[in-house]
């Protein structure tokens, strides 16, 4: 499936239907850059859509990429991209956006302002693909498994912990606009302050308040969140 009208140039494969194909097909479409897509439910074989692609992005499952590439032979000779940011694949260069992708699509400059992980040795973003000027830095394969256990632990955590809060307050009868708005205001305080950010009994130290949120949040799983995030937070001090 042709993403865009450019007429010069051998296109961009990108192969999977997930949030981050969907992403970079948005780049790319913006950019006005050639670009081809596959995945499995054309009932296409890839090599007959992205055979005239010289580099290809695997955007699939990160426990898939290495065989999907050792299943399909004509491959070989191209250049290849995975954004997994756990693991190196053999073949394959490393490239992590440093971004949660989601359903939500963004604007040009939204994709401009991501930086991408690259492995160290490997090409950079610019290597792979000129036209995609982010920011690029380097990571040493040995370090990939935490930087993306601290990714993961970090852009999703706190919003597990928002979805579960959010339902709560709105059960409580406050406006979600107005839920939403404190939350945005925690997030504002802490890219102001990374350090300076916390609020609230936990980060003054008052313990009376503490113990009496967590009987508060008896029966919720929440309970044992709060608990371990005031563990954390004094072991730090």
């Amino acid at each position: 499936m042709k993403r865009t009208a450019a007429k010069s140039g051998a296109p961009y494969g990108v192969v999977g239907r997930g949030n981050a194909a969907k992403n970079l097909l948005e780049y790319f479409r913006l950019l006005k850059v050639p670009c081809l897509s596959w995945h499995r439910s054309t009932g296409r074989r890839p090599e007959s859509v992205l055979s005239a692609c010289r580099t290809v992005f695997i955007l699939i499952p990160d426990s898939e990429i290495a065989g999907f590439i050792a299943a399909n032979p004509w491959l070989q000779g191209r250049r290849l991209v995975h954004f997994s940011g756990a693991f190196s694949c053999r073949g394959a260069a490393g490239l992590h956006p440093l971004a949660p992708l989601t359903r939500r699509l963004r604007d040009l400059d939204g994709y401009r302002r991501i930086v991408f992980a690259a492995e160290a040795g490997g090409p950079s973003l610019r290597d792979v693909a000129p036209e995609l000027l982010n920011r690029c830095v380097k990571l040493r394969p040995a370090d990939k498994p935490l930087y993306h256990a601290l990714c993961a632990a970090g852009g999703n955590l706190p919003v597990l912990l928002w979805q579960r809060a959010y339902r709560g307050l709105r059960a409580l009868g406050l406006p979600g606009p107005a839920v939403l708005d404190y939350f945005q205001a925690s997030l504002d305080n802490f890219k102001a302050s990374p350090e300076a950010g916390l609020s609230g009994p936990i980060a003054r130290g008052d313990a009376r308040t503490v113990r009496s949120d967590l009987r508060a949040l008896r029966g919720s799983r929440l309970r044992a969140v709060y608990a371990g995030l005031r563990k954390m937070h004094e072991g730090e001090k």
